[in-house]
């Protein structure tokens, strides 16, 4: 039975599963890889998880479409707009669904895994312990610029201009696209504290 203090021998009983031991050096430093391995993995979870929720609040329809609407008079993208919202509508309520669902899984998944790694930590081995601090502070350097790179490229995104009815002034139209950098700017908003909640 391993105690309950730091300590540096490399004979180590049950890590986290049954019959995972370590009697000698070489299984010490496998056991210190793969801590580290899976520690790095989680911060990749983690941007994983930022990338669902970003697509959440991101609009999948006619990205190409909408694209084009940009070049296009403020009056012609009502129209094209107002044809199609309930369609757009339902169907990003689906998908919106599906990634809701997406994200509940990944936390779930994820919140185990922090749990893992404090078993880890709890074998108060000082190898694994470093593998395990050393692993976080990689696999933040390698992945926390990919999830940035996300949020911005997504924040970036022009959004689909909102519905408007027949009896809406040009001034409503132009408020909601100055509307729009407001949007964007909450989205990079949520998306941050998102990530650095799940730390």
């Amino acid at each position: 039975m391993m105690g309950m203090y730091f300590d540096t021998t490399v004979l180590m009983n049950n890590i986290l599963f049954e019959n995972w031991n370590t009697t000698t050096a070489g299984g010490v430093v496998l056991a210190s890889f793969l801590s580290f391995f899976f520690t790095a993995l989680f911060e990749g979870l983690k941007t994983l998880k930022s990338y669902v929720l970003l697509l959440r609040k991101s609009d999948p329809f006619d990205k190409e479409s909408i694209k084009k609407r940009g070049l296009q008079s403020r009056e012609s993208q009502i129209d094209l707009v107002s044809q199609n919202s309930n369609n757009q509508t339902k169907g990003l309520k689906q998908w919106r669904g599906i990634m809701f669902t997406v994200e509940s899984v990944l936390n779930l998944v994820s919140f185990f895994y922090a749990y893992l790694l404090m078993l880890i930590v709890m074998t108060y081995s000082v190898w694994l312990v470093l593998a395990v601090i050393i692993g976080a502070g990689v696999g933040y350097f390698f992945f926390h610029p990919i999830s940035e790179n996300l949020v911005v490229k997504f924040a970036a995104k022009p959004s689909p201009p909102k519905p408007v009815s027949c009896c809406s002034t040009t001034a409503d139209a132009s408020k909601g696209s100055q509307e729009q950098p407001k949007e964007h700017a909450r989205l990079l908003q949520a998306s941050v504290r998102d990530y650095q909640g799940i730390k």
